[in-house]
């Protein structure tokens, strides 16, 4: 069952909208459930879905010329994703998106979406309020890479999304910072030997 309580609390237009437009909006979603390590997007699809975490927890990443994983992005609780080289260049998807514990995602394919929001202008918001924000978090992100040290960089994360520090590999989240797991491991240090 869906909570339209958190809906309203996660994405704020959802409070301008009746029940009704609720659930016209979720009634051409499908539920999707997943294992942990499943891939349910692999690098060079174009299928274009947005994805809300209903419940569990999700990574991006992609396999470069080496073939090493690189993780760029971590989604979890009450937090939508979506491809934006599918939705917005027309290219396939450079990243895999994978679960990485038991996971439950709501999913709606990008065009359906757009021809709901066409037909009901309250919901144009909706779509504003996802791709603003998808912008801003992008546009911080390379603002912390240029403006902050990589201790700055794991303390602001572990400030943000202290939840996450025991869900996710150390190597993942070292990845998300830009930085190797050696030096995540030497920064913690450092930051407990402070504390003392």
């Amino acid at each position: 069952m869906i909570d339209f309580e958190k809906l309203k609390h996660v994405f704020p237009f959802f409070q301008e909208l009746s029940t009704d437009d609720v659930f016209n909006f979720l009634e051409h979603t499908r539920i999707v459930k997943l294992n942990a390590g499943d891939i349910f997007l692999k690098q060079g699809s174009r299928k274009s879905n947005i994805y809300f975490v209903k419940q569990g927890l999700i990574r991006s990443f992609l396999v470069n010329e080496k073939g090493e994983e690189i993780t760029n992005r971590i989604r979890y609780e009450n937090q939508a994703m979506s491809c934006y080289e599918i939705d917005m260049l027309n290219e396939p998807s450079r990243f895999n998106l994978q679960a990485l514990e038991p996971t439950e995602l709501i999913v709606m394919d990008v065009k359906t979406m757009q021809q709901i929001v066409h037909g009901n202008p309250k919901l144009e918001p909706g779509l504003r309020f996802f791709v603003n924000s998808s912008l801003v978090e992008a546009l911080s992100a390379v603002d912390d890479f240029m403006l902050l040290s990589a201790e700055q960089r794991y303390l602001k994360f572990i400030k943000e999304h202290p939840e996450l520090l025991n869900r996710i590999p150390n190597k993942y989240i070292a990845n998300v910072l830009g930085i190797t797991p050696q030096s995540l491991s030497r920064i913690r240090k450092r930051i407990a030997t402070k504390k003392q």
